[in-house]
């Protein structure tokens, strides 16, 4: 076999002083000239021919070293593909890891074992790629191994075979030994290193990697892992998704290393490269904190990531005002990514007092987003890994951890918060965050309402803003939460068979005992403050959403479930049961449309207007049980009159409006012409 050595690619380095965008995918950057620090670490293989050059480049001497196969290990046992579990929150869906690496279970670190056995030949295959080598220069061996190792980077059982069988004939000492050559000469080997340490973690045993790591030095490892990233993130990078494979496996070896004891081989170095990746060195364009929890999140490691996280929090903990955006983004996306339990990662923010809770809410949603300056897949990463931790608090039990109010409460607060920075330059209207912040409304519904209706609460201090913008965004603007969010609250106000809030409130007829006493006037307050809250984000999002087919979609699917009893039971019934099955077109969409605008509202047009007067119009059919004769039956008028009006005083908290006669409902008052 003759290496075949070719021009290496260079990753396309980042854009510096890029303003920051309001949407994940960036516009095309500009094209510019790498600087030489740039060119040096950009280049992940040395340009190879003619060997004269080589040989000038890398300070080599013109006499060949030539080495024989180290006696080949017998086989280790088998690892799972690619090591630990692929972590949440910075992993892409799909990608497949090389097999091999070492086992991981929680923070107990179980190392491969390698038993001695007798020299054996190698391969035919394996050995011609030695004697290639063997035809180098010292300083040309470790890049012609790199190519070797790049030429079988494949998942399939023969690549993989081969990688194993060469590594192991060369040994771990003389890959040590290129490692230390290298850290002296840091031209044009960041990706030659990340080549190595990759095809150790799936061939040597533990100790033997942490040797590599040592002899590559912690400067060298944070500068290979910190570029690797930002390649691995970048869409313009050639064989992206090679780069972020490998990364996903170096993430894992981190996680490995410094899971050991103080003082093991590796870890040490790897402590301090991650520590300098922090800090921003080496200056990749992402923030160090955004760039170390890309490792920490794919590094299967649960104590790391808690470890990495409590550090930002015990210095926010001393001092508030040291953590900034990006850090607490980075706290959110590391303990996302915990995988024991979906809800482990919470138990540091619950740690937290009530104030600083808050003020860790508002600086993960905060407007900055500096994470914004990196490829676009390196943003996505970070977003998905944000939205992991907001899913985590959706799913959180409060009866699971020690202090159930603060559980509570850290769900409420987060749902206000993201709710109003849903449209920020960094969650970006994401699916992912709707569907968070959907699953979080359908959590505890009654509570997150009562919470903001509630003016003596510590929640009430931005009033209905919260749940009118979340109605807006992620019940009629986006499609991904929609359904949870609209399942949520006919299950609230107790749409068709559900008993809700509504079915108490008639049952009990306003009386005086009832509403004193149990709760009554509570409730009350609640369901004119949900229904104001939902008026006041249809009428944002109607008049925001410029397509027609989009606003009639929206008034069918959140609208047509507020009454969806007296849809099932009339001519577009069928219509209505594809559109919930996933089956609707067009044509029956407009079918429902139709019939819900005659029913409600005697019109079925559908410009801005017209759609945010009929989202009043059906919003009104919530106040139906209260003028059934079963309802006045037995009624007292004065406290009917009262319940009225402590409903409609909920109405005006939530929009501001007074109606005539005292039945506005958000806007939803028609007079008559």
């Amino acid at each position: 076999m003759k290496i075949q050595f070719r021009v290496p690619t260079q990753s396309q380095p980042l854009q510096e002083h890029k303003p920051i965008l309001a949407r994940v995918e960036p516009p095309p950057p500009r094209q510019v000239a790498p600087n030489p620090f740039q060119q040096q670490r950009n280049q992940d293989l040395f340009t190879p021919t003619p060997r004269t050059r080589q040989t000038q480049l890398l300070g080599g001497g013109t006499t060949f070293q030539a080495f024989t196969p180290t006696p080949t290990p017998a086989p280790m046992s088998t690892p799972l593909p690619g090591g630990a579990a692929p972590a949440r929150g910075g992993t892409i869906p799909g990608s497949v890891p090389p097999p091999g690496g070492p086992i991981i279970q929680g923070t107990q670190v179980v190392a491969p074992t390698q038993t001695p056995a007798p020299a054996q030949a190698v391969s035919p295959e394996v050995q011609a790629a030695l004697d290639e080598l063997n035809m180098l220069t010292p300083g040309g061996q470790p890049y012609g191994f790199a190519a070797l190792l790049n030429e079988h980077a494949g998942t399939s059982a023969g690549d993989v075979a081969f990688r194993r069988e060469l590594m192991a004939a060369v040994g771990a000492d003389r890959i040590a030994q290129w490692m230390g050559q290298l850290r002296d000469n840091t031209s044009y080997v960041l990706g030659l290193t990340r080549t190595l340490l990759a095809g150790a973690t799936e061939s040597f045993s533990l100790e033997d990697q942490g040797k590599l790591v040592q002899a590559l030095g912690p400067q060298m490892l944070g500068e290979a892992l910190a570029w690797g990233v930002q390649f691995a993130g970048n869409p313009l990078t050639p064989d992206r998704e090679a780069i972020e494979v490998r990364m996903q496996v170096l993430s894992r070896m981190m996680g490995t290393l410094l899971s050991l004891p103080p003082g093991s081989p590796g870890q040490a170095e790897a402590a301090a490269a991650l520590e300098g990746i922090q800090r921003g060195e080496p200056d990749c364009g992402a923030p160090g904190a955004s760039t170390a929890a890309w490792i920490v999140a794919n590094s299967g490691s649960d104590a790391l990531r808690e470890n990495f996280a409590n550090g930002y929090l015990e210095a926010f903990k001393a001092d508030p005002a040291s953590l900034v955006p990006e850090e607490a983004r980075a706290v959110a996306w590391a303990l996302g990514s915990m995988t024991q339990s979906p809800t482990d990662g919470l138990g540091p923010i619950l740690d937290l007092t009530g104030t600083q809770r808050t003020q860790f809410l508002d600086t993960l949603t905060a407007a900055e987003a500096p994470e914004l300056y990196t490829g676009t897949h390196f943003q996505e990463a970070a977003l998905a890994g944000v939205n992991e931790f907001l899913m985590d608090v959706a799913r959180l039990n409060p009866g699971s951890f020690s202090n159930p109010q603060a559980a509570n409460e850290l769900r409420i607060e987060a749902f206000q918060k993201a709710s109003l920075a849903v449209d920020s330059d960094f969650l970006q209207d994401s699916p992912g965050t709707h569907v968070a912040l959907a699953s979080m409304f359908a959590a505890d519904t009654a509570g997150i309402i009562d919470a903001s209706a509630n003016t003596d609460g510590k929640f009430a201090k931005d009033g209905d803003k919260p749940l009118a913008k979340f109605f807006d965004h992620v019940a009629f603007r986006g499609e991904a939460g929609r359904s949870l969010a609209t399942d949520a609250l006919r299950k609230y106000l107790g749409v068709g068979p559900e008993q809700g809030i509504v079915d108490v409130l008639a049952a009990n007829k306003g009386s005086k005992d009832f509403m004193m006493k149990q709760g009554g006037n509570a409730l009350a307050r609640d369901m004119g403050f949900v229904l104001g809250s939902l008026y006041q984000g249809a009428a944002s999002a109607m008049q925001a959403m410029d397509d027609e087919h989009a606003r009639k979609t929206a008034i069918v699917d959140v609208m047509g479930s507020l009454v969806e009893t007296t849809i099932e039971a009339s001519p577009v019934a069928g219509a209505y049961s594809k559109i919930k099955g996933g089956t609707g077109d067009r044509a029956s969409v407009d079918a429902v449309f139709e019939w819900i605008g005659n029913q409600f509202a005697d019109d079925i047009n559908a410009s801005k207007d017209a759609v945010t007067t009929l989202s009043g119009a059906v919003i009104k059919d919530a106040w139906a049980p209260f003028f059934g004769n079963t309802f006045l039956a037995g009624a007292d008028p004065q406290e009917i009159a009262a319940l009225f009006n402590v409903i409609n005083m909920g109405v005006a908290n939530a929009d501001g409006h007074v109606g005539t006669p005292n039945l506005n409902i958000g806007g939803a008052y028609i007079p008559k012409q």
